[in-house]
């Protein structure tokens, strides 16, 4: 076996481990609204931060393989390639658009650490009365089903490029 093989299999390693890990966020999002309890609900939307390292790396393990792999076979002349990278970075960047809009003023609301901006964390506060009518109507703003399908649409345009290479 040569590098560029071991490399490929990498990958695919890569792109299962987000898969996996990414898997309780999108758990969180379906679960989300059918819960009622506060504390399951604070729990629920803590459970993802534990997968934010294990994400991490598997995306920049996609990343790095896919540069060396795109470099390696001249691929990062061809469209497909192209488009493959834009299309990774455009969903990386929708998706933290995504959980930004819509999770972080729910965690803000139930008194948990959230974000805002370009990766500001914010500190919950800590005198913070839940209003559970609120909590709802956040909740009810959210759209896991769109969530689901953008990243299955984009993740098959995805396979598609790279099995194909059509340009």
């Amino acid at each position: 076996m040569n590098l560029y093989q071991w490399v490929a299999w990498l990958h695919v390693l890569f792109a299962f481990l987000f898969f996996f890990v990414h898997g309780v966020s999108m758990a969180t999002a379906v679960f989300l609204p059918r819960e009622k309890d506060v504390k399951r609900l604070s729990m629920l939307l803590d459970l993802p931060s534990i997968t934010i390292i294990p994400m991490a790396i598997s995306l920049l393990g996609l990343l790095v393989t896919s540069i060396y792999m795109g470099a390696s076979a001249g691929w990062w002349k061809t469209g497909w390639w192209g488009l493959s990278v834009v299309l990774f970075f455009a969903m990386i960047a929708w998706m933290t658009w995504y959980g930004r809009t819509y999770y972080s003023p729910i965690r803000k609301e139930l008194g948990l650490h959230y974000m805002t901006g370009m990766g500001n964390h914010n500190a919950p506060d800590e005198n913070k009365v839940v209003n559970m009518d609120e909590v709802e109507k956040l909740i009810a703003k959210t759209n896991p089903r769109l969530m689901i399908w953008v990243g299955l649409g984009v993740t098959a345009i995805l396979l598609f490029l790279m099995r194909f290479k059509p340009f």
